[in-house]
């Protein structure tokens, strides 16, 4: 089977947080292309797990202009797990007051067609709580829902991402 294959990358934009790229790709039935695509980070995703209840954040987020609930979620900037698990514990404890906990790899996937990075998420357990360490303009409100019947509470009652709406579907699945 012929392959696609970059032959050109051009960054077309670029900020703090986000860089447009576009590229010159030969696809397999011997044309030239040119796509965009938006070069995005690897996230890890934690998903804190307490007695058959999951603790999840409510933020307003500019992409929907409104309150978007959501499962922590750290960029990977790091080169080891170890490292980036760190980070995703810091997010944690900013955000939530969750300290230590067990941490379980469930998934890794792919952000999307035109984005690049890929999105790994983890089971957290036996964790404690305590005081939240959010920076002046996070203005999140912890919300703690029980995981049966999750996925249909989040995809009638609030705003979400798809991977919110897959990893309910996972939770329910195990739990």
């Amino acid at each position: 089977m012929n392959t696609f294959k970059v032959i050109e990358t051009k960054t077309v934009y670029k900020s703090e947080k986000v860089q447009v790229n576009r590229e010159t790709i030969s696809v397999p039935n011997g044309n030239t292309v040119e796509w965009d695509v938006m070069v995005y980070p690897n996230f890890y995703v934690a998903v804190t797990i307490k007695d058959k209840h999951v603790l999840l954040t409510k933020e307003w987020r500019q992409g929907p202009h409104g309150y978007l609930t959501q499962f922590t979620k750290a960029r990977a900037t790091h080169k080891t797990e170890k490292e980036n698990i760190g980070e995703i514990a810091r997010e944690l404890k900013e955000e939530m007051g969750v300290e230590g906990g067990q941490y379980e790899k469930i998934i890794t996937f792919a952000q999307g067609e035109r984005l690049t990075g890929f999105c790994s998420v983890y089971f957290v357990t036996d964790f404690t709580i305590s005081e939240t360490k959010r920076d002046e303009n996070e203005i999140q409100e912890v919300i703690e829902l029980p995981i049966k019947n999750l996925y249909q509470e989040l995809s009638t009652h609030h705003i979400v991402m798809p991977e919110t709406l897959l990893i309910a579907k996972l939770l329910e699945e195990r739990f």
